[in-house]
């Protein structure tokens, strides 16, 4: 099924994942954005995704991480840093691709945790094991690997894993994409990030290989897998693929500026 680009206001189809490639941006908001994509979901009835960078790189804490496990990680102290309204680990971000997806609550995949994990990550498990890389999704979680400061150092159940196309490598099988979830009222929101490359800002147990780390010249870009890997989530949902024109946000929208203006006060980062 061929991709299509189209204006949001032309489309009169219900059975679509739409999708926006959205320019990076600061950390408060990203948050924002996606907090406006939900609501457009819950109010339109629709499936809905954004992708996007950072700009500058940046932390990004989980709803219910302490404040102070960061303050501890004192190389971090210069690194600007917000505070998901979705769980999980920190992230550095920078090297990465983050997505946001907004499922109404009338939909299947918004009834169960596991169904989204298992949707978007297995879409994407697919696509790689058909570019040769061995990828597969965590099934047994270790209690200590959930508590690690680090969202890609955790391993929690439905995370994405790809093991080493080098043999000698230490990295074994190594996360490449995590994804945790909020339900808000009338919508499940699931924050997902896809490590691109290895930071070179981050040493020690902050620094991760990404997807580019691994392909091999044969089995395409990153651009192409990403590509793929919506083509597939799209087929998984029995919908045709939207990749909309524009960003799904202007930032001088009220909206957004009144949410931004929230996730980038001390009340919010400092909440736990």
């Amino acid at each position: 099924m061929p991709n299509h680009r189209a204006s949001y206001s032309d489309q009169s189809q219900k059975s679509v994942l739409r999708v926006w490639r959205d320019p990076s941006a600061a950390g408060g908001l990203n948050m924002a954005a996606d907090e406006a994509l939900a609501r457009r979901s819950e109010e339109t009835n629709s499936v809905l995704m954004r992708l996007y960078g950072w700009q500058p790189h940046t932390v990004s804490l989980g709803c219910f991480q302490k404040i102070d496990d960061f303050s501890r990680a004192s190389f971090l102290a210069h690194w600007p840093v917000v505070r998901r309204p979705s769980g999980g680990g920190a992230i550095i971000h920078g090297t990465d691709v983050t997505y946001g997806l907004a499922v109404p609550s009338s939909h299947n995949w918004s009834k169960r945790t596991e169904d989204l994990y298992s949707a978007v990550h297995g879409a994407l498990v697919q696509e790689l094991n058909d570019r040769d890389l061995k990828a597969r999704m965590v099934e047994v979680v270790r209690r200590e690997q959930e508590q690690n400061f680090y969202c890609f150092n955790r391993r929690a159940f439905g995370d994405l894993v790809v093991e080493h196309p080098i043999a000698s490598s230490d990295c074994g099988n190594c996360k490449i994409l995590g994804s945790a979830q909020r339900r808000l009222s009338g919508v499940v929101l699931q924050h997902g990030t896809l490590l691109l490359h290895r930071n070179p800002q981050m040493q020690g147990e902050g620094s991760h290989p990404g997807l580019g780390d691994f392909l091999q010249s044969k089995a395409g870009s990153v651009s192409d897998v990403i590509e793929g890997w919506l083509q597939r989530l799209a087929d998984q949902l029995g919908s045709q693929l939207i990749q909309e024109q524009g960003f799904s946000y202007t930032k001088d929208n009220e909206g957004i500026m009144r949410r931004t203006n929230r996730y980038e006060t001390a009340a919010w980062l400092n909440r736990r």
